[in-house]
């Protein structure tokens, strides 16, 4: 299955940020896992993330942060795949979209002016 890194149109402005977290879920084999990684960039509705281990799309997972203490549940939208730089990512959108980053983010108007 491929699938587009970058629409052409976004709903919201990606930022860079990283951001330590645990990753929990359950495989497409029915088997709990979990997996420490880091945001590359979040979103006011998800992020990217460094992955190790195989996911699939529509796959829910949980997002724990470890500094904040802040827990999500996500679905992966989007991976990168092999070959291309953006390898080893997955794109995550959250279920309840809230202020899980502890980042205000600017409205979608605002031209940095």
């Amino acid at each position: 299955m491929v699938t587009e890194p970058y629409p052409q149109q976004r709903r919201s402005s990606r930022l860079p940020f990283r951001c330590r977290v645990k990753i929990s879920g359950i495989d497409p084999e029915g088997n709990a896992f979990t997996e420490e990684t880091e945001t590359i960039t979040i979103s006011k509705f998800g992020a990217s993330l460094a992955i190790k281990r195989p996911y699939v799309i529509d796959q829910t997972i949980t997002v724990h942060t470890l500094i904040q203490g802040h827990a999500g549940q996500f679905q992966v939208v989007w991976m990168g795949q092999p070959g291309t730089r953006e390898a080893g990512q997955i794109g995550i959108e959250w279920f309840d979209a809230r202020r899980f980053w502890g980042i205000e983010f600017a409205p979608e108007d605002w031209g940095g002016r």
